[in-house]
């Protein structure tokens, strides 16, 4: 069905994406750590009262039941000045984990000590389940390179990400549309912790989103500002501002809130990609499998050439249900595995204010960080 846009529909999207937006920067919340406390003497045994929680525990303790002893094989633990946490590796038991109040996790070292962060490569497809001559395919293949900077400390982070995209569009054959489309620019993010409790984020992606027949606003610019609020150990909240610069949407104020009340459970209660996280298995500080369930928003803007040589903006856009599972490995490496439904599908041209209606479609995507 070919209309022009309702106004209406423009303005419940942005009341759905005004319930906040948060880049996936900005939402790694801090693993469990336990400060370093005062030493104590070889085969000292200290007992706990019920209900005492080990993030009072300096990192040498060992935990055996509901007692602490300082191993007398380890020749590091003498009376004296206590020692960097990095001297020493966790003595915890490791049926303590997950366990309320007992969360004694290191984190997993997520970068690279290095400026090169690492590669990744996506890919993915999406099935039209109506099909026909209505119906959109669509496909999709990226590379990414990462890179980071220290701005004078760690507490001020500057990373760099080139990225190449390409989309193939299969169909629909009542109205004329591009083979494929493509989106190459550079993810700029800064982190920077002012204080235990607040830090900022911010982002910038110029890019040039087209089909390379078309040079009219082809650049795009995706920014994020956030506020971020460590609340307690397990809550972090995020305010700020977001710019798409996609024709459907286009900025945004930003809340987000992410809540974690042990390391196996994480909720993020954010858009664009709110999701509901279960982690299935750790191996120490090496790295981590998580199953999840969320929802996204796809789909961009790009600069395209009509079949009738002019010059237009092409919008996809499409809301999806997630299923998915991704592993967590040590110096910023691993898979991601997800499928999905999507619905609300639609096409749009921006100069000619036209809008078809597209069949809900099937995901399946995969990523992998290297």
């Amino acid at each position: 069905m070919l209309r022009p846009q309702p106004p209406l529909r423009r303005l419940l999207m942005s009341t759905v994406l005004a319930c906040g937006v948060v880049s996936e920067a900005a939402s790694q919340t801090p693993e469990y750590r336990l400060p370093l406390g005062p030493p104590i003497n070889q085969g000292q045994a200290v007992v706990l009262d019920p209900g005492t929680s080990t993030d009072q525990l300096p990192l040498r303790y060992g935990v055996s039941g509901q007692s602490l002893f300082a191993p007398s094989t380890d020749p590091l633990i003498v009376p004296g000045p206590p020692s960097p946490p990095s001297e020493f590796g966790p003595l915890i038991d490791s049926s303590l984990l997950g366990r309320p109040g007992l969360d004694p996790e290191l984190p997993i070292e997520r970068f690279r000590r290095s400026f090169y962060q690492g590669s990744e490569v996506l890919g993915g497809y999406l099935w039209d389940t109506g099909g026909g001559p209505s119906g959109l395919n669509q496909t999709f293949e990226e590379a990414r390179v990462s890179f980071g900077l220290p701005l004078g400390s760690m507490d001020n982070i500057l990373g760099m990400q080139p990225f190449f995209r390409v989309d193939h569009f299969d169909g629909p054959e009542t109205i004329d549309l591009p083979g494929q489309v493509y989106n190459t620019g550079v993810n700029f993010l800064n982190q920077k912790q002012w204080s235990d409790a607040f830090s900022t984020t911010l982002i910038l992606s110029p890019s040039a989103r087209t089909d390379f027949e078309s040079s009219d606003s082809a650049f795009r610019l995706f920014g994020l500002f956030l506020l971020n609020w460590q609340v307690r150990r397990d809550l972090k909240v995020s305010v700020g501002a977001v710019y798409f610069d996609r024709d459907d949407f286009n900025w945004l104020p930003a809340i987000g809130l992410i809540y974690r009340p042990t390391p196996w459970w994480k909720l993020d209660l954010t858009m664009p990609r709110p999701r509901l996280a279960r982690r299935l298995w750790r191996d120490g500080q090496n790295g981590e499998g998580w199953a999840y369930i969320g929802g996204g928003i796809g789909g961009n803007t790009w600069a395209v050439q009509r079949s009738d040589g002019t010059q237009d903006e092409l919008t996809v856009r499409a809301f999806e249900l997630l299923a998915g599972y991704e592993s967590i490995v040590v110096g910023n490496r691993g898979i991601t595995l997800e499928a999905g439904y999507a619905m609300g599908r639609s096409i749009e041209y921006e100069r000619q204010d036209i809008e078809i209606d597209l069949g809900d479609g099937v995901i399946v995507r995969a990523n992998w960080r290297f």
